[in-house]
């Protein structure tokens, strides 16, 4: 349960590597300042440049915009465009990325991953209750080795939200710090809470792997 800047209010945590943002306000408003250096009305106050506040008289000098530099509309609207985004389109599904599919079921990557979720209601037709393939529970889980070391809210440095699987076969890097480029590094990478199925993985016979990879590469 994190606390969400645009309610005031605890929400569950959805979005962040460590399911650190209850909202897609919430996101927009933390990456306007944080990476854009953009305040609004939920984040009014600059960053010290490097944590330096000393150094804030300087930077001040040449920020001719009051704070907050956006009023909310901007915000709004890039909220809005992600919201409506379309989830990303499967691949062709083939003989093959069926039977890849049924071993990703059977080793125990679908624990994690799960495969079909259910919107709650919302005031959005589009988005009341609607079905959709994430293949992620959205839930933290301890990752052991795999962890990032990085503590935020509630969640400890050995803690990570389950990665979702939709839009995996146009990805160029895997794992929260795009470690590798080749699917099967990533499985093997896992570790805590993910290791059962790991090795279960590291004993698929030729055929099998070679159908869930097919399988993976259709999401």
């Amino acid at each position: 349960m994190v606390k969400d800047v645009t309610t005031s209010h605890m929400a569950v945590g959805k979005f962040g590597h460590k399911a650190q943002v209850p909202s897609l306000k919430h996101f927009a408003a933390d990456a306007y300042l944080n990476e854009i250096g953009i305040t609004t009305p939920f984040f009014p106050t600059e960053n010290c440049p490097q944590g330096d506040c000393s150094l804030v008289v300087g930077v001040q000098a040449c920020d001719m915009v009051d704070e907050p530099e956006d009023d909310g509309s901007g915000l709004q609207a890039f909220t809005d465009f992600m919201i409506f985004l379309a989830p990303p389109q499967r691949g062709p599904i083939t003989p093959q990325v069926v039977g890849g599919e049924q071993v990703f079921y059977k080793i125990g990557c679908a624990d994690c991953h799960y495969p079909t979720l259910e919107t709650g209601p919302n005031l959005i037709a589009a988005l009341n209750k609607v079905t959709f393939h994430p293949f992620s529970d959205f839930l933290l889980h301890d990752m052991d080795s795999l962890g990032d070391g990085i503590e935020q809210s509630q969640a400890g440095g050995r803690e990570m939200r389950t990665a979702p699987l939709w839009g995996i076969r146009v990805r160029k890097s895997f794992l929260h710090d795009g470690r590798t480029t080749k699917i099967e590094e990533a499985v093997l990478a896992h570790d805590g809470q993910g290791e059962q199925a790991r090795n279960k993985f590291s004993a698929l016979n030729s055929k099998d792997m070679h159908d869930l990879i097919a399988f993976l590469n259709s999401l």
